[in-house]
């Protein structure tokens, strides 16, 4: 395999990692009962299980677009993702691009649900 699909082949396996906290999230999200809401970082590492406190509003900021992720601050990779908001000292929220861009956008469970109803 060459160089170029090894690494789009890498960043869609990153993605799709990604998507998967990202579900996590939105049942976290789903259950909550008031107040803050206690987060997984969606970053692309495995191994990353830090907790981000977001309110429903930020929530619901991060969620308008379907390839947008929230991570702890220093979790992004500028080759694939691009800042987009920066709550110092709490969590950053990215834009995914590239390869990943589209496995993040088509896996986003909210945007899943809207074309089921239709």
């Amino acid at each position: 395999m060459e160089p170029n699909r090894i690494e789009e082949q890498r960043e869609r396996q990153a993605a799709l990692n990604q998507a998967l906290r990202r579900d996590v999230n939105e049942r976290r999200i789903a259950s909550r009962r008031g107040g803050a809401i206690e987060l997984i970082c969606e970053c692309s590492n495995l191994r990353c299980h830090e907790l981000i406190s977001l309110t429903a509003d930020e929530c619901e900021f991060v969620r308008q677009v379907p390839n947008r992720l929230v991570v702890k601050i220093g979790h992004t990779h500028a080759d694939s993702e691009r800042i987009l908001v920066e709550e110092p000292g709490r969590f950053q929220v990215l834009e995914k691009f590239g390869p990943g861009e589209d496995v993040v956008a088509h896996l986003d469970a909210r945007r899943r649900r809207s074309r089921q109803r239709r």
